[in-house]
């Protein structure tokens, strides 16, 4: 029996196996009178041993909700996140021994070592936090994150992987952005159902949207800016998929004008800045600065007031009390480090010092706990130097492995891919300045593709 014959036997007892655990489920759950339990779980339970047979459409699904988890919600609620990493562990445990290599080699890159250590030092900074059910319940978020990454980092194992998770956050932008640009034409929220999402405003009452994220608007814009780079960087770079790299970047920087998120209107300017000097020797720079500047001259008249209102407050216009609130949250982040330099407060404790009497004649300081709107800060407020060295070290390896790839591309498709994975990282990292990405699934899906990339080069060398 050759070696396809066998594969087709595989595949077709896999197959067989599926159907017969969702029948027993059906069939479990309609005795018990549980109809809609009995139409869901079978295929949950049918996805599941997909996930456990190919671990990289689960990390492929994973990728595609990290943003759009509004729409994850709506087919599969509770913890379907949880889950589809659950089975996706599973992939990987059970596929194992076939690539011990592969898994081996995977951990022994310098992020996934690092982040080991983060979550060490994550660990130990919990034990001396002052309330440790926060630190607890924000120890399990970030261990999660940090498990969704070690994934990231051993199955994104070759170039088309590569590749295939490069577009899945351009097209996770471009369905958000077109859900977001619908939600404010409409004047309703269509798929998002969290607190979070369908309760912000712009100080000047304008309500905003996250498109298909359960994330607050701002944060919601942060990863839909990642994907808009992304997909920017593709068009110039590449022949293939023009259209929808176009549409990605076209319609998802129009949404980020309509997310009403200041960071990103900062963000998006200095990157955009950046890759006009980096391809200001390329065939397309005029034509493209001439059509885009025409295009912004149409749009004008169609923004909203609010929205200009909303930017001139960047520069001290507007009346907008958020911003001196936002200082507030680095001047007692500052002070907390110098406090507590070695190992921070603890994970999630900034929101309990937050309300400390010693900070409440401080600008724009409330009763309630809030986050420190800034990542790099928060890491080291929370976890001290120690767990912040490791997390900038997995930056900066990040960024180091992505360059190096540029300059040293095994082709020069590896070589695009790299350009547009690295400013898509500069911008989520310029743009977390403003924002507690520490929580958000793409700061570790980032790092787990940093992981990935300069793997993928020396494999495609050798």
């Amino acid at each position: 029996m050759n070696s396809r014959t066998k594969s087709l036997w595989s595949d077709l007892g896999i197959g067989a196996l599926a159907g017969c655990f969702a029948a027993l489920i059906a069939l479990a759950f309609a005795i018990l009178e549980h109809p809609e339990l009995a139409l869901i779980l079978p295929v949950a339970a049918v996805i599941g041993l997909g996930f456990a047979s190919n671990p990289f459409v689960g990390v492929c699904a994973l990728l595609f909700f990290a943003q759009l988890d509004g729409i994850q919600d709506k087919i599969f609620p509770g913890d379907g996140f949880k889950l589809m990493t659950l089975g996706t562990i599973i992939g990987v445990i059970v596929t194992a021994f076939r690539h011990r290599g592969m898994v081996k080699d995977a951990l022994m890159q310098p992020i996934a070592i690092m982040g080991m250590l983060l979550g060490l030092a994550m660990i130990v900074s919990a034990f001396g936090a002052e309330s440790k059910a926060m630190a607890a319940n924000s120890l399990r978020r970030l261990l999660a994150m940090i498990i969704f990454m070690y994934l990231i980092i051993i199955l994104v194992n070759t170039r088309a992987r590569f590749e295939k998770a490069l577009m899945i956050l351009a097209l996770t932008s471009l369905i958000s952005g077109v859900i977001l640009i619908l939600d404010v034409k409409l004047g309703m929220t269509l798929i998002s159902t969290s607190d979070a999402a369908t309760t912000a405003r712009t100080s000047e009452g304008v309500e905003r949207s996250s498109g298909a994220s359960q994330y607050n608007p701002t944060t919601a814009a942060t990863m839909m800016l990642t994907g808009v780079i992304i997909a920017l960087v593709m068009y110039i770079e590449q022949d293939k998929y023009k259209r929808f790299y176009l549409a990605a970047a076209g319609i998802g920087t129009l949404a980020l004008i309509f997310s009403f998120a200041r960071s990103s209107f900062i963000v998006y300017t200095i990157t955009g800045l950046a890759l006009a000097y980096r391809y200001r020797q390329h065939h397309l720079i005029v034509p493209a600065m001439v059509i885009g500047g025409m295009v912004l001259l149409i749009m004008m008249p169609f923004l909203p007031a609010s929205y200009f209102e909303r930017i001139a407050s960047i520069f001290g216009g507007g009346g907008d009390w958020t911003l001196g609130r936002r200082m507030t949250y680095n001047v007692i982040g500052l002070n907390l480090l110098t406090e507590n330099p070695l190992f921070g407060v603890g994970p999630g404790n900034f929101k309990k010092h937050f309300v400390d009497s010693a900070y409440r004649y401080l600008p724009g300081r409330t009763m309630y706990g809030r986050q420190l709107h800034n990542m790099h800060l928060s890491i080291m407020v929370e976890y001290g130097l120690v767990g912040a060295t490791f997390f900038y070290g997995m930056m900066i390896s990040a960024f180091r492995g992505a360059r190096q790839v540029m300059r040293s591309p095994a082709d020069s498709n590896i070589g695009f891919l790299a350009t547009a994975y690295f400013y898509g990282l500069l911008a989520y990292m310029l743009v977390s300045v403003f924002v507690p990405n520490e929580y958000n699934k793409y700061t570790w899906i980032m790092l787990g593709l940093g992981a990935a990339l300069p793997r993928v080069n020396r494999k495609e060398v050798l």
